[in-house]
């Protein structure tokens, strides 16, 4: 008995063994120069540009696995690949490929970062940029890929430009299935046509079903997102479809500034997109902190519904709708606002404590259409209407509603720019607020007055409120009296 277990522990040595050198023998083949360069061939005919890999290996718990991957895109000089990877995986059945065909199980792409075409710098007026000329790929010196698009304005808004993949023979679709794709760790990084940062995702994990027909479903999650420098949303997650390039999310949730986010979105092989978003809950507070604004003293919950439709990358066809309120709202105004509060002792105008507070927003025709801004506290009002241009300049005309106790309160202060306002009790004066929205203006001093004072209300409180500058102790010592 123990010598025929002995030649079972000889066999099954040598077993392991052969299957060992197999595994070596394999892996010397895939990281050979030949092999890699077909692969890099395949995958450049497959994605219509250039790409680089490190190297590959083969192992059985992994895979069949590239490493270092890089997909060049339309890179300008100097800037990061749009795709790298750390690794792409593929797990397959070695029984398929005996019967002529590769099954692969899941394909498993490993930290995948993202980054999309920045704007190239605008040339001094009358001096011409040549055309660059195409990059030789370290495989090919022939004409750029099928299947290559070129755009001819390749910085216009956000947009990612992807060369087109050249289809699949009917005959590899038939040899090569795969069931499942999975990305782990991902991160993506989208710039404007000025070339700031407008859109990231960190820690974007997806899991996809592929069916015969090759469309995918499955679900997805991401950490952290950010829309410009001012909103945070986290715990992103959701289901997705696609098919024939059109990707739905129907159920997208989100939790932002202790509220919630719920919408859909659907974006087209045509670049067309469309997207429905509503808020619930968002705290001011956190929403101010998370903006890198001082929420001192502020709270309330902001509540908001709203769609967007257009084409990435065409402001111009961008279309939608905006309805906000606000409940229980407490925080500090705009700087313009405040300061003038302080400088005539206007509380309210120091902090909003807000009954009402409204605003539906229009976008059309390159610009947010303010319809209604409505805020209002116990004595008085402010609203506004006009354009907001997608550059951030404003054209805002407003009104300010003052209620007959706030108005003999500050007698001594106000000109005679004040009107009969349509709300009883109530008197109005128009101002108009210009600038941008990071930089506002406004005349609402003046009016107030009824003497022009200019728009820098910060300068103005500066120097009334200035320290008077001290004598020179020479002086002082000669003068002792002060004549």
């Amino acid at each position: 008995m123990r010598k025929f277990a002995k030649y079972i522990l000889i066999v099954v040595g040598m077993l392991l063994f052969l299957y060992f050198l197999a595994i070596l023998g394999l892996n010397i083949y895939l990281q050979s120069e030949g092999l890699q360069k077909r692969i890099r061939v395949a995958a450049e005919s497959a994605a219509g540009c250039p790409v680089r890999i490190q190297g590959t290996h083969y192992t059985p718990w992994s895979g069949f696995s590239i490493i270092g991957v890089s997909l060049q895109g339309k890179s300008l000089a100097g800037q990061p690949p749009l795709l790298e990877a750390t690794s792409v995986s593929f797990r397959f059945a070695l029984l398929s490929l005996l019967q002529g065909k590769l099954v692969v199980s899941e394909v498993v792409i490993a930290d995948p970062s993202l980054v999309s075409l920045r704007a190239q710098p605008e040339p001094p007026p009358g001096v011409q940029v040549p055309e660059p000329s195409p990059q030789p790929s370290s495989t090919s010196t022939a004409s750029p890929t099928p299947g290559t698009e070129t755009a001819e304005r390749p910085f216009a808004g956000v947009e990612i430009s992807v060369p087109t993949p050249a289809p699949l023979h009917s005959t590899s679709a038939a040899l090569i299935e795969v069931q499942r794709i999975r990305i782990a760790n991902g991160s993506a990084q989208f710039f404007d046509s000025k070339g700031a940062l407008a859109f990231t995702l960190t820690g974007v994990e997806v899991s996809g079903e592929i069916s015969p027909d090759r469309s995918i479903s499955g679900t997805f999650r991401i950490a952290q997102t950010g829309v410009g420098a001012y909103v945070h949303p986290s715990r992103v997650k959701g289901t997705f479809t696609w098919k024939d390039g059109r990707l739905i999310i129907p159920d997208l949730q989100s939790d932002w500034a202790g509220g919630h986010l719920k919408g859909s979105l659907e974006i087209g092989p045509d670049k067309q997109f469309s997207a429905v978003v509503a808020a619930d809950g968002i705290l001011i507070k956190k929403l101010a902190a998370d903006a890198g604004i001082d929420g001192d003293g502020s709270r309330g919950s902001l509540f908001s519904k709203g769609n967007l439709h257009g084409i990435s990358g065409k402001p111009e066809t961008f279309t939608g709708r905006v309805d906000m309120s606000l409940q229980q709202a407490r925080f500090q105004p705009l700087d313009f606002i405040r300061q003038i509060g302080d400088l005539m002792s206007i509380q309210e105008l120091q902090m909003f404590e807000l009954k009402t507070a409204e605003a539906v927003l229009n976008i059309r025709d390159k610009k947010v259409a303010v319809d209604t801004l409505v805020l209002e506290s116990e004595n008085l009002v402010m609203d506004a209407k006009g354009p907001i241009g997608f550059d951030g300049k404003m054209k805002l005309q407003a009104r300010l509603h003052l209620n007959e106790r706030l108005r003999k309160e500050l007698a001594g202060f106000l000109g005679s720019n004040f009107k009969e306002s349509e709300r009883p009790g109530y008197q109005q004066m128009p101002f108009s607020i210009t600038g941008t929205v990071s930089r506002p203006k406004t005349d609402l001093l003046d009016k107030l007055t009824g003497f022009r004072i200019g728009e820098d209300v910060g300068g103005l409180l500066k120097n009334l409120f200035r320290a008077p500058p001290q004598k020179p102790k020479d002086e002082a010592k000669k003068n002792p009296g002060g004549g």
